[in-house]
């Protein structure tokens, strides 16, 4: 892992098949400089070519954003596997992401879970609560984090762009990862691995047999 540097921006990204939402932000000043969304093709068009349309549309947008070695990257990370079929689609959306951006130079320190930015991000605890609330929690915080931002970018109406509210939560605690390993003079890497190894903690697979 390399030694903690200075970064410029690092661009978060909620990857889908259907609309990716991302945001950009200084990684100095923790403001957004930018956010957007890459929607691919329709459920019709065969699975090859969404992701040749999408891994297009991904590489245009890294290069008029000009991101490179002192950049970061940072996709949300998968949460279930109820759905293995459509979970394995994201994953190959997500590695779109992350390999065109280490293509370019740009670090990619790990990923976000998004339970993490429920409970970081967001304040929510105890039990899950529904998913349309989980939504409507996540607009009213990135509103109340970054409403001066948003509105210079002239997005309103927040509830009606989820894709990039969902970025901006997930960029917010990746920049609280990057401060802190910035604090502590580590690489940025070792915070994302601290997380990672505490999501592998919270489940595991069980073989046939077990109660």
């Amino acid at each position: 892992m390399r030694r903690m540097q200075t970064y410029r921006h690092l661009l978060a990204v909620d990857p889908s098949l259907t609309c990716s939402g991302w945001a950009l932000f200084g990684v100095a000043d923790g403001r957004i400089k930018a956010v957007g969304k890459i929607r691919a093709e329709k459920p019709s068009v065969p699975m090859s070519l969404r992701l040749e349309k999408l891994q297009a549309s991904i590489a245009s947008v890294l290069g008029a954003l000009q991101l490179g070695a002192r950049d970061l990257l940072v996709c949300e990370a998968p949460t279930t596997m109820k759905d293995p079929h459509n979970a394995i689609k994201v994953e190959q959306v997500r590695g779109l992401f992350e390999s065109l951006g280490r293509g370019r130079g740009v670090v990619v320190p790990g990923r976000i879970n998004p339970r993490s930015v429920q409970y970081e991000v967001m304040g929510l605890r105890g039990k899950q609560i529904p998913r349309i609330e989980v939504k409507s929690a996540a607009v009213r915080t990135a509103a109340y984090l970054y409403a001066p931002d948003l509105e210079r970018l002239g997005l309103t109406g927040l509830d009606k762009h989820q894709d990039i509210v969902d970025a901006v939560l997930i960029g917010r605690l990746a920049l609280l990862h990057i401060e802190a390993a910035r604090n502590g003079s580590f690489p940025v890497e070792s915070l994302f691995e601290v997380q990672r190894a505490q999501n592998r903690r919270s489940w595991r697979v069980r073989a046939c047999g077990d109660s």
